[in-house]
């Protein structure tokens, strides 16, 4: 029987390239994919963008700091790393045509972890798909022991905690960030929940059962053709799952704004001026946490 191939091999291939070192034929050094990550504690996929310099870039300086930082350890004889890298160069705008090979080659040069081949372009796109990578944009892709996602957006964090005091930055749970928000009742409430009484309602007091995060704004014209068709699926559902819920959180910087989108939807979460909270839950959201969500096609 065929043993199943590890989560590694599956999303970069059976084989990475060493960034810090070359062959007889002036080319990387390629390392099975298992021996570069199985005894990585935490995976960081670092997507970047040949055509796009970074070499000056002071997210790649503070990336390669903490890299240097947390596996220093490892100089003195520890199997495991607390953080391996694998970079995953694509191209930004590819009507900026140039020598794609060699500018590939160039990006990597002398950095101290391991990348995806050049010729993986097929694996790259269906990661840059997997992990909504906006084109442009470097982005750290955080990646426990069993491959289960940490964080979409760990760039934010490192840029914020450039000495990885808190790394690997895991989300806290939903419930205590939310166990003491007062929630705003939407339009039709109290109609789906006629045995419940008026007043304050709380997170930490809704019944157990499946919650809906849905990130929206009135001033999205996708979100607002999506909120309807939204509220008749809640509909539905709530006839086979009582307490499932719709957690609305709002992206508007306006109250009345944010008031005009929950009028069709269960319950609104009032933090439409919290930016903070909206940030820490798209980062639950994001993260392996498990926590159903339901999202329309944000910016």
């Amino acid at each position: 029987m065929n043993e199943k191939p590890k989560w590694y091999d599956r999303i970069f291939g059976k084989k990475l390239i060493q960034c810090d070192s070359t062959n007889s034929c002036n080319d990387f050094n390629s390392i099975p994919t298992g021996d570069v990550l199985k005894n990585s504690q935490i995976t960081g996929i670092y997507f970047s963008f040949a055509n796009i310099n970074t070499q000056s870039d002071d997210f790649l300086k503070k990336l390669r700091d903490l890299y240097e930082k947390l596996n220093g350890s490892c100089l003195n004889g520890e199997l495991d790393k607390k953080l391996e890298v694998v970079q995953v160069v694509m191209w930004a705008h590819n009507d900026n045509y140039g020598d794609f090979e060699i500018s590939h080659r160039d990006s990597l040069m002398g950095l101290p972890w391991f990348a995806m081949p050049f010729s993986e372009i097929n694996l790259k796109t269906r990661l840059s798909r997997r992990y909504r990578i906006k084109s442009g944009v470097p982005t750290l892709v955080l990646l426990d022991k069993d491959g289960t996602t940490i964080s979409v957006s760990a760039q934010e964090k490192l840029l914020e905690d450039p000495n990885g005091t808190n790394f690997p930055w895991q989300p806290r749970p939903v419930d205590e960030v939310l166990k003491d928000i007062v929630l705003q009742p939407g339009g039709f409430y109290y109609q789906e929940h006629m045995k419940y009484p008026q007043g304050d309602i709380r997170y930490r007091d809704l019944p157990d059962g499946v919650r809906g995060f849905y990130f929206s704004a009135n001033w999205c014209p996708p979100c607002r053709a999506f909120t309807p068709q939204l509220s008749d699926v809640y509909k539905l559902i709530r006839k086979k799952e009582p307490n499932f819920e719709v957690i609305f959180v709002s992206s508007d910087r306006l109250a009345n704004l944010a008031a005009a989108s929950t009028s069709a939807i269960s319950v609104s979460v009032s933090i439409s001026t919290n930016g903070d909270m909206t940030k820490e839950l798209k980062h639950i959201s994001h993260s392996g946490y498990k926590t159903q969500k339901l999202e329309s096609n944000l910016v």
